[in-house]
């Protein structure tokens, strides 16, 4: 998918002077162009259409400041007036339109069509938003279609309007036979016999034009009142709907072809697939398992039973072979076939932001939480197109699957005003609020990398981020100092405690990695999702002075400049310049109040400045520098770890008592950097148990267990 952002329609037909002309005034009747006028300059944007089956198609993505609800009437309950009482600049509430389209679709961000009314009268008309799967997605010529309160609006220039339709539910293709088509528009049916439009379905099918198909198919069985005739069409019907990934119906029409006989197995077959693709895994289980007891050699049975026992598996063990996942991803397969293992989780109601997430038993240091696939994650890892990508999908898979409405529509939406009907089937078709799933987007997404072990690493390659929704991650509250870790093997999250977690304890996460500076950080929470954050760290860092805050930042902001905000390699750093960081440093650590900045509570702005020195004494094997400054790192995470004369645990780390400390890929490289100077100290064990707190720290981040040489590669 692309980000289009050209206005809606078709580029504008008048010249430079008719363009700079006013608009007509709101509620006047405006001087509109001919149908002959239209025609012809529709004619000239088809020829310059490009036809290229497998180019990305754009996408019209909505912006929230120009939000209008979506039409929860049905057609029928409208007021129907001619397209020459449609008035610029206006959504017409209470009324709808019924138009022949009299030209082929003009395809990009949407579907641009000439229609017509009963009386003659001509516009154009832009449908967005409609899935591929859909003969809405381009209007043939021919087709009647009902639009519900729709909004008329100026197209650029004088003269130049256009019927724009953003919620795909707002649009309804109306059957030849549907007695509400004035006489002017109808048609008749094309076809006369439902063997007519089986045979047209068929026809359909084997071009793929699956769309037709379906269309086709529902022809003939409408046409038709022998079960025995409609059986065979409902299967049909059912494969085609499943090639286009809408499970619901499939599912629906599968069932529909039983008849009683043993060749039922294929309707349990196919409504098996059905339920595997919505993730259905316990539902697919019960219908593959009849299909096996009618048909039990078939080998696609058997396989697709092994496969949902597979999926069952996992769900209830939480048991995954992550190497093996992370060895079958590659740029064009990140949808991986796995379940989802909620089960030491639960949404109950919080007291911080409504309702949260909660363990359901005691969770150790370092264990899995939970595992859950993306409801929704396209295959798209490039960041600027990966907003419309995910919002598009969103759209395409609510429209096919209706069922998805109850888990998406159920998610946080900010401040948009809902009307709450919202998912309901109206028109045989459920009500889709574009809007609404923007605003669900922006709040709920998570921006993931194709693998978080591969995002560790030195060499990665930077940007490569898609846009996903996890529905029940996203149940989960922030906090700047969350006891879980979040990370990704293509459309898989995992999530793994960072301290020991008691059953019935909230489990949060960050939403986006937390700013050193408390009030960027307050406005990063405020402006991206409008909640102020009353975390432990927040919570105490609100009693500091606004004189101490400002000397921090004007402290940090010297050691940036002088480090250039490049942590060193192994590069020999010269003393002179190890001198003014540490000078500095000290100075930044004396800006802390001794008071607020108790033992436990992150100082997050000494990170860099600690961070910094660790590498710059590291390569000057200055190993016992390195130890006090790699504790000083940990310290100022929130760990309770010792001055560099103590023998201690490095193990323990994760498990103390009253820990609120903040985990983070620099917490696995000091544990690592620490391990590495103990080894060259002579302290052998304490490098061991420093190596070995790394690797757990690295499980947490990256997932499952890897070795710390990745980081390197």
């Amino acid at each position: 998918m692309a980000v289009a952002v050209s206005a809606p329609g078709l580029p504008v037909t008048a010249d430079k002077a008719a363009a700079d002309a006013p608009l007509t005034t709101k509620g006047l009747k405006p001087k509109r162009f001919t149908k002959e006028e239209l025609l012809q300059t529709h004619q000239t944007y088809l020829k310059t259409q490009d036809d290229s089956p497998n180019a990305p198609r754009p996408v019209k993505q909505p912006i929230l400041s120009e939000a209008y609800p979506a039409s929860t009437k049905s057609i029928r309950d409208l007021e129907i007036i001619p397209l020459s009482e449609l008035h610029p600049e206006t959504h017409h509430r209470g009324k709808g339109i019924i138009v022949k389209a009299v030209s082929p679709p003009f395809v990009g961000a949407g579907a641009v069509s000439v229609v017509e009314d009963e009386f003659g009268n001509a516009d154009k008309l832009a449908i967005y938003n409609q899935p591929d799967s859909s003969i809405l997605s381009g209007v043939p010529e021919g087709c009647v279609i009902a639009v519900k309160e729709p909004y008329y609006k100026n197209n650029g220039a004088e003269r130049d309007f256009i019927i724009c339709v953003d919620h795909p539910s707002d649009v309804i293709l109306l059957r030849f036979t549907d007695p509400i088509i004035p006489e002017p528009l109808r048609l008749g049916p094309l076809l006369k016999t439902a063997e007519d439009w089986k045979k047209a379905g068929d026809h359909a099918f084997i071009e793929k034009d699956f769309p037709t198909a379906v269309f086709c198919y529902t022809e003939a069985i409408e046409a038709s009142e022998d079960d025995a005739f409609k059986a065979p069409i409902f299967t049909k019907r059912a494969g085609v709907n499943l090639i286009l990934g809408r499970y619901d119906a499939a599912k629906s029409d599968a069932l529909a072809s039983r008849t009683g006989g043993p060749q039922d197995w294929k309707a349990y077959y196919n409504a098996g697939r059905a339920a595997y693709g919505l993730c259905s895994y316990a539902e697919s289980n019960t219908l593959l398992s009849k299909a096996l007891e009618l048909n039990p050699s078939h080998d696609g049975i058997q396989k697709e039973h092994a496969r949902c026992a597979a999926r069952l598996r996992e769900e209830e063990t939480g048991s995954y072979d992550f190497p093996e996942m992370l060895a079958s991803l590659a740029p064009n397969h990140v949808h991986l076939d796995r379940g989802s293992f909620l089960s030491n989780t639960r949404v109950g109601p919080s007291e911080h932001h409504g309702r949260g997430l909660f363990a359901t038993r005691d969770i150790k240091a370092g264990e899995i939480v939970f595992v859950e696939k993306a409801t929704l994650m396209p295959n798209q890892y490039d960041p600027s197109r990966a907003s419309a990508a995910l919002y598009a999908l969103m759209v395409r898979q609510l429209c096919e699957n209706p069922s998805l409405n109850s888990q998406v529509l159920g998610m946080h939406h900010g401040t948009y005003e809902r009307s709450g009907l919202e998912g309901t089937v109206v028109d045989g078709v459920p009500v889709v609020d574009v809007f609404l799933l923007e605003a669900i987007r922006t709040t709920n997404c998570f921006s993931a990398p194709r693998s978080t072990v591969a995002d560790t690493r030195a060499t990665r390659v930077e940007g490569r981020m898609a846009k996903g929704l996890w529905v029940h991650a996203a149940a989960m509250n922030h906090s700047c100092v969350p006891n879980t870790m979040r990370s990704f093997v293509g459309d898989v999250l995992i999530s793994r405690a960072t301290r020991d977690i008691k059953a019935g304890d909230e489990l949060f996460h960050q939403y986006v990695p937390v700013k050193s500076l408390p009030d960027v950080r307050a406005q990063q929470q405020r402006e991206g999702w409008g909640f102020a954050c009353d975390c432990d760290l927040c919570t105490t860092e609100k009693r500091c002075s606004e004189g101490g805050l400002a000397r921090r930042k004007e402290l940090l902001a010297a050691v940036e400049k002088l480090c250039n905000k490049k942590l060193p390699g192994r590069e020999l750093i010269p003393d002179a310049s190890i001198r003014a960081v540490d000078k500095l440093t000290k100075q930044l650590e004396e800006a802390h109040e001794a008071s607020i900045y108790v033992e436990g509570v992150p100082r997050l702005t000494l990170i860099y400045p600690c961070n910094w020195l660790v590498g710059a004494h590291r390569g000057r094997k200055n190993h016992a520098k390195v130890v006090k400054y790699a504790l000083k790192v940990l310290r100022n995470f929130g760990f309770r770890v010792p001055d560099e004369s103590e023998v201690w645990d490095p193990r323990d780390l994760y498990s103390q008592s009253g820990n609120t400390a903040l985990m983070s890929l620099h917490v696995v490289k000091a544990l690592r950097r620490l391990g590495e100077a103990y080894e060259a100290l002579g302290h052998k064990e304490m490098a061991e148990r420093s190596l070995e707190a790394a690797e757990l720290g690295y499980t947490m981040v990256t997932g499952f267990k890897n070795e710390l040489a990745v980081m390197d590669r």
